[in-house]
C-alpha cells in the first residue's frame, strides 16, 4: 500500500512540475518595423489628445536613448525651451507656476517634441518590453491553461479566465492570488512547481 501511495505522490508532483499542461511552441517576437509602427500610433494618439485639430509635427531624432536611460536629455530639452512659469525640481520633476492655459499648451508641445527628439532605441524592441500580438496571445493561453491551474493546485485562490484572448490584452494572475506571497523564498518555491511564462517580463507583487 505504501508503494502505491508513493507512486501516486510522485505522479502528482510531476503534474505540478509540468505546470498542468504542455506549453505550446514559443511565438514570434515583435519586429522592429512593428515596434516603430506601434510607437508612431501611440505618438499620434498622444498628439491628438492635446491638439486634435493640428497635424502631428515631424521631428527628426537628435539621439536614440538606451532602454535604461533616465530621460535626462529629454528633460534638458524641455528646460532649454525657456518657458515662463515652467519650474524644474532638483529631482528632475517639473511643475507650472503662475501659468495659464497658454503656458500649459507650450509645455505640452515642448514635452512632445523633446520626446521625439530623444526617443528610445528600438533596435531590440524586446529589451524595451514590447510584445507582439502573438506573444500577448501566447501569454494569455499559458496563464489560462498552465499557470493558473497549477497555482490553484498549490492551494492559492486565483480565478481563471474563461474568455478568449482579445487584442492587446495582458493578464498578470500573480496580482489576483490569495494569499499573495511576500518573500523571495516563497516565490522561488512557487516558481519551481509552477514556472512563470518564459515569454515577456515578469511582473508580480513584492514587499
Amino acid at each position: 500500500m505504501k508503494g502505491v501511495l508513493a507512486v501516486a505522490a510522485a505522479v502528482a508532483s510531476l503534474a505540478l512540475l509540468a505546470g498542468c499542461a504542455p506549453a505550446p511552441e514559443l511565438p514570434e517576437p515583435i519586429t522592429q518595423a512593428e515596434a516603430k509602427k506601434r510607437i508612431y500610433e501611440q505618438n499620434q494618439e498622444w498628439w491628438d489628445s492635446m491638439f486634435p485639430d493640428e497635424p502631428m509635427p515631424v521631428v527628426d531624432p537628435v539621439e536614440y536613448l538606451d532602454v535604461n536611460d533616465p530621460g535626462t536629455k529629454a528633460m534638458d530639452c524641455m528646460r532649454d525651451s525657456n518657458i515662463d512659469g515652467l519650474v524644474f525640481g532638483a529631482d528632475g520633476s517639473w511643475s507650472i507656476q503662475n501659468g495659464d492655459a497658454g503656458t500649459m499648451e507650450e509645455v505640452s508641445r515642448a514635452q512632445f517634441i523633446c520626446a521625439l527628439k530623444y526617443p528610445y532605441d528600438l533596435s531590440d524592441p524586446g529589451a524595451m518590453g514590447m510584445l507582439s500580438k502573438a506573444e500577448l496571445a501566447w501569454i494569455w493561453t499559458y496563464n489560462q491553461k498552465r499557470l493558473v491551474p497549477c497555482l490553484q493546485s498549490l492551494g492559492f485562490t486565483v480565478i481563471n479566465r474563461t474568455s478568449d484572448f482579445t487584442e492587446n490584452s495582458y493578464w498578470i494572475p500573480y496580482y489576483e492570488m490569495a494569499p499573495i506571497p511576500r518573500s523571495n523564498e516563497e516565490w522561488a518555491r512557487i516558481d519551481l512547481r509552477c514556472p512563470p511564462s518564459p515569454v515577456g517580463p515578469l511582473f508580480r507583487p513584492t514587499g
